[in-house]
């Protein structure tokens, strides 16, 4: 249970920090593009509006870089960077294109720029900045009509900052992860020292309490026997000794339930052994009982099925499946044990119609010293079978879950 419990707080803290930080590199990557966008247009902005456009001075000088204030930029380092060339192109009156040049001022031809689109819908806008498809644009009014310098944003200073901001993060964020793997790791023994320190004084205490107890049940279960042998049959002391097996009854399971805590097998406990063989042995007992009870008793149970773990605990945890199967089951009703292999896991899967477990009481049935039938206490249930059951199976590294109709069925898996 600890050692979950430090599992469940080691992936919460990686967890929520991770959504910190991906939410940060998220705000910090849109800020990079939008301030790199502002950048590309206030770049385009000066090269339309200086008198040789596109083809001007090779240093480029920004007064309001919205980065760090005042900027200057080297043209053609610029364009073999971010490997887009830089477009101008002359427009009319009208709107039609005289000229279109690259940087270097050597005539192209819309197409083979693949800035036709851009043309046209710069032509209808009014003057200044825009976007359309991948291209960035700026437009200014000349004497002969209007200047429109073009580039490329898909490959341009955006495209540029994120993918070296990724690459970042990418060579950055891997090791900080790690580290704060190992911190939470480190933290969650130290957060969780004093409840260690108190669930080892609590499994101490029930198994000191549970041995202490057994002496003195035991001297009243032989005495109480020998005086009904003396006395002859006598009411009083048949519930001595049925209130004494009771009691001894609990305290097994209670000692059980601190054995099994800590969820993890001894490498003593760990065998090769037949599952096959085990559920079936476990199972076979409770053909009387389904007799007795006039239920339907069903086993499908292959042969073959190996498995590497402590056969004493499987054979417990059927009991106890089992067990509950038929207290809670009914007379003309049914109940199957079906082992079956899903993939690497077995599957065993213990179902019985009857009284079926209620959506309230199912989050809890393996708690301890939880009932489902509260009105009934003395049924000769303590409320610990299935949190024995859940301990084995964590033991086992698996997983028992619970589904049930109300008043009709239930259904018990196990997978290992």
């Amino acid at each position: 249970m600890i050692a979950q419990l430090r599992r469940k707080i080691v992936w919460m803290t990686v967890g929520v920090l991770f959504l910190l930080v991906l939410l940060a590199n998220m705000v910090t990557h849109l800020s990079v593009v939008y301030t790199c966008g502002q950048l590309t247009e206030q770049l385009l902005a000066v090269l339309a509006e200086s008198d040789e456009g596109v083809r001007g001075e090779s240093q480029i000088k920004l007064e309001k870089g919205p980065l760090l204030g005042t900027l200057i930029l080297d043209k053609e380092a610029l364009v073999a960077l971010t490997n887009t060339p830089l477009y101008g192109a002359e427009l009319d009156r009208e709107g039609q294109l005289r000229v279109l040049t690259d940087f270097r001022g050597e005539e192209v031809s819309p197409e083979t720029a693949g800035v036709e689109k851009v043309i046209r819908q710069a032509a209808q806008r009014a003057v200044g900045g825009g976007k359309c498809g991948g291209f960035r644009y700026y437009k200014v009014e000349k004497p002969y009509g209007y200047y429109v310098t073009m580039m490329d944003s898909s490959q341009g200073l955006e495209t540029l900052f994120s993918r070296h901001l990724l690459k970042v993060m990418g060579v950055f964020g891997v090791p900080i992860l790690l580290v704060v793997i190992l911190i939470s790791i480190f933290l969650s023994k130290l957060i969780l020292r004093p409840a260690v320190a108190a669930f080892e004084k609590q499994k101490q205490f029930i198994s000191d309490a549970g041995h202490e107890l057994k002496t003195p049940l035991a001297a009243i279960s032989v005495n109480a026997a020998v005086l009904q042998d003396e006395l002859g049959e006598n009411k009083y002391m048949a519930c001595i000794r049925s209130e004494t097996e009771r009691m001894q009854g609990l305290i097994r399971q209670m000692l059980d339930v601190a054995c099994l805590e800590d969820g993890v097998e001894t490498p003593e406990q760990r065998v090769r052994f037949s599952l096959s063989e085990v559920v079936y042995q476990s199972a076979l007992p409770f053909e009387s009982m389904a007799f007795e009870q006039n239920i339907r008793y069903t086993m499908e149970i292959p042969e073959g099925y190996l498995y590497t773990g402590d056969p004493a605990r499987i054979r417990q945890l059927m009991a106890i499946l089992l067990d509950n199967a038929f207290k809670y089951g009914c007379s003309g009703g049914e109940v199957s044990v079906k082992l079956q292999r899903e993939g690497r896991r077995f599957v065993i899967e213990v179902y019985n119609t009857g009284r079926g477990i209620s959506r309230e009481d199912l989050p809890h049935i393996f708690e301890r010293f939880y009932r489902c039938d509260k009105a009934r206490p003395g049924n000769g249930s303590y409320g610990l079978g299935l949190a024995i059951a859940q301990s084995i199976v964590r033991g086992c590294r698996g997983t028992l879950t619970a589904e049930s109709e109300y008043g009709a069925w239930a259904r018990f898996r196990v997978t290992l």
